[in-house]
């Protein structure tokens, strides 16, 4: 299989994709066709979610890897999970089976970001491996991505990868920040920016697309603009229709609503990618909180970027601009030029406002709902009084998003991330007592407690210039030294 950019341009192979990041052009790759799987669903339905994994990863990877060495790098990834069944999914209320919760946050670090990062990062280790040449991950992290890369990074033992985590200054949560800044080693450093969640993306792009410098360095981003991490995240959502029909005691093809929380749109891109391969998902629901730029392009059409970006209990989803919006808009046309002039008019103004067609097609597939704290924190009352459930603020996102839209179709919700990160959150929300019984139950990881309790190393700071433009010049002068020019 061959992989092109969003933006047009020749394929390359599935290697050279997910070693780039982005594109030359500056897209984002796109298998060059999407495999059918409906013939195979009920097949599928019987397999472990490691074999799940294979099977669907084998569609792009083709001979790049033999079947020993894929099956090496799924069978690890899966390896340090709590749960044998990796995501469980639940229904929220035991006697009705129509709202069910896919929990995908059993792994090392707590969140969604290991069914992915996992993978992808062994995936890169092994082709550093076989062509002895080191890779540089520049990750920025709103919360989740960053802990998650780091121990994938960890994981692998590679001794040619090496990575850099930047995330911005005081919006992320005790715990997260924990997870980074208590890992140790010559081969992981942590950068503090003082700016937006996504303020980091653009000297990293600009770095990415030196192409000699990128190089030379060996530079490689596993953000979710690398096509690995929706790929790698494909399983999961396989993974959750079955289980969803199981319940449901429902037959193959019964179509299922999807509904996730939506940050830089990685999930989501992977979720329409699962949708456009054949998985019968109706309608995919994105819960935003109030950076709702998500919100108001499926609404309203208005791809337009905010002024600042708000502070929210939802911190992991602070997004002025999705990256993999890009990816959304390739699937929903089909066409890699005028994706190329839409991302042209974004790049240039901040703004792009879809056709009146182009939006009715995107709402045939999308539906959203803006959650505000204030609502977040009441779904997160009701979840924990009327079902006994215990949601992170993002996943109390999509379910306050669920409970928003009007649908006659049963309903997956995707839960995130463990509410063992989210201190603040969830004590705004339900109390310090409530809190500090959830800290003591079972229910709160050991090795999370161990991190509130470790030493942490001070990060690398990143200051702030006069105007947003002046800061990500300097940050990127900045990198470019610590890399070495």
């Amino acid at each position: 299989m061959r992989f092109c950019s969003t933006r047009g341009g020749p394929g390359v192979s599935f290697e050279e994709a997910i070693c780039r990041g982005y594109a030359e052009d500056g897209g984002l790759y796109v298998p060059e066709e999407l495999p059918s799987v409906s013939l195979g669903l009920a097949a599928w339905r019987r397999l472990s979610f490691g074999e799940l994994a294979l099977e669907l990863l084998r569609l792009f990877v083709g001979e790049e890897l033999s079947a020993s060495e894929l099956q090496e790098v799924v069978h690890g990834s899966y390896r340090d999970f709590s749960d044998p069944r990796i995501v469980p999914v639940v229904p929220l209320k035991k006697e009705n089976a129509a709202l069910l919760v896919a929990e995908l946050f059993h792994g090392p670090t707590f969140c969604f970001k290991d069914l992915g990062q996992q993978l992808l990062v062994r995936l890169l280790a092994r082709f550093a491996q076989r062509s002895k040449s080191r890779r540089t991950f520049l990750v920025s992290t709103t919360g989740d991505t960053g802990p998650a890369a780091m121990r994938a990074v960890a994981d692998a033992a590679s001794p040619y990868l090496q990575i850099i985590v930047f995330y911005p200054k005081g919006q992320i949560s005790e715990l997260q920040r924990r997870q980074m800044t208590t890992v140790s080693g010559p081969n992981a450093r942590v950068v503090t920016f003082e700016g937006g969640g996504d303020d980091m993306d653009l000297p990293l792009k600009r770095i990415s697309a030196d192409q000699d410098f990128a190089k030379k360095h060996g530079i490689c981003g596993i953000n979710s603009y690398n096509l690995g991490r929706p790929l790698a995240q494909l399983p999961h959502f396989f993974w959750a229709y079955f289980r969803a029909l199981d319940l449901l005691e429902a037959s193959e093809g019964t179509e299922l609503d999807f509904v996730i929380p939506a940050g830089a749109l990685g999930n989501t891109a992977a979720a329409l990618i699962a949708r456009q391969m054949g998985l019968p998902i109706r309608r995919l629901i994105t819960g935003v909180n109030q950076n709702d730029i998500t919100h108001r392009t499926v609404t309203t059409g208005e791809f337009h970027r905010s002024e600042s970006m708000v502070k929210t209990l939802s911190d992991a989803i602070n997004i002025q601009v999705p990256y993999n919006m890009e990816r959304i808009f390739y699937y929903l046309t089909g066409q890699s030029a005028l994706v190329k002039a839409w991302m042209a008019e974004m790049d240039a103004s901040g703004r792009l406002t879809l056709p009146s067609d182009w939006l009715q097609k995107m709402q045939q597939i999308f539906l959203s709902a803006r959650i505000d704290d204030e609502l977040m924190c009441s779904t997160m009352r009701r979840c924990l009084e009327d079902f006994g459930y215990l949601p992170c603020p993002h996943s109390a996102v999509a379910l306050g998003a669920s409970w928003a839209t009007e649908s006659d179709a049963a309903r997956v919700v995707f839960a995130t991330a463990s509410p063992c990160k989210f201190q603040e959150s969830v004590t705004t929300a339900l109390g310090a007592e409530a809190w500090q019984r959830f800290q003591e139950s079972p229910s709160f990881p050991s090795s999370a407690r161990m991190l509130l309790e470790a030493k942490e190393t001070a990060p690398d700071v990143f200051e702030a210039e006069a105007t947003l433009c002046e800061s990500q010049r300097k940050w990127e002068m900045n990198l470019r030294k610590m890399l070495g020019e």
